[in-house]
């Protein structure tokens, strides 16, 4: 791993790589039905992938965590990430199908459906298990996302550490409470939340710092995000600049910039 000039932060993401296939349309299929897309596009994705290309751009130090299906080197991802400033001497290649994502995205309105392959991001609890991450010198943050929470347990000493749990939230909510002690603060949004605790209000909010959490972001998309501490609580609104044609990879970049 190289070591970050002085005054940079070191910023290890931990999650998922994949190829995305992101379709602009009209409006969704029915069962047997074909419609035509107005847009295409086809590049590298993922949650901690997003938000390794984004601290880079923001001037800091990604190193990216993840397991690649075998397609990543043949299509030159791999490169493509290096060249924009993405240390990925911890990613793995492996001999199995890369994660693919499908996004379809309803032009009039920014609505998304998804469909997701896992693929080779299925190793990767195993390859942080084996091949424990390493620490560095200096300023450490450690970011983990979409990814089971039983990733947390191998997070570095040193090093603050953030979680964005994505789906992990609906899916694995009694191990994700259990291990809200070893997270410095968690990127959350209402769905999740009430996901988690039954309800999308601040009182699930607090209920999580209760439990351990020491901060909890929890983001409104367009409308802001609201931070929450023991004893204090602040709520950031503001107007996007620009009006977005897909918001597909907006959180991770908000992760970035927050982070």
């Amino acid at each position: 791993m190289v070591l970050p000039e002085p005054g940079v932060q070191t910023h290890i993401a931990v999650g998922n790589i994949n190829l995305d296939i992101s379709l602009s349309v009209d409006r969704l299929p029915g069962p047997e039905e074909v419609v035509f897309a107005r847009d295409a596009w086809i590049g590298v994705g993922g949650a901690a992938t997003n938000y390794a290309i984004a601290v880079a751009q923001l001037g800091q130090k990604p190193v990216l965590v993840a397991v690649a299906g075998r397609e990543m080197e043949r299509l030159g991802v791999v490169d493509t990430l290096r060249r924009r400033g993405v240390d990925v001497s911890r990613v793995k290649t492996v001999d199995r199908p890369s994660g693919v994502v499908v996004v379809m995205v309803v032009a009039s309105d920014s609505h998304r459906s998804m469909v997701s392959m896992r693929g080779a991001n299925e190793e990767l609890l195993k390859y942080i298990e084996e091949e424990p991450l390493d620490s560095v010198s200096g300023e450490c943050h450690v970011h983990m996302a979409s990814v089971p929470p039983q990733a947390l347990d191998f997070a570095p000493g040193g090093c603050t550490l953030s979680y964005d749990p994505g789906g992990e939230a609906f899916k694995r909510p009694k191990s994700l409470w259990s291990r809200l002690p070893r997270v410095d603060w968690m990127f959350i949004n209402t769905p999740e939340l009430k996901g988690m605790s039954g309800s999308g209000d601040l009182a699930a909010a607090y209920r999580l710092i209760e439990s351990g959490l020491r901060r909890l972001v929890l983001k409104h998309g367009r409308g802001g995000a609201t931070v929450v501490e023991r004893g204090f609580c602040v709520t950031l609104d503001r107007t996007p600049v620009l009006e977005p044609v897909d918001v597909t990879g907006a959180g991770d970049a908000f992760d970035a910039a927050f982070n």
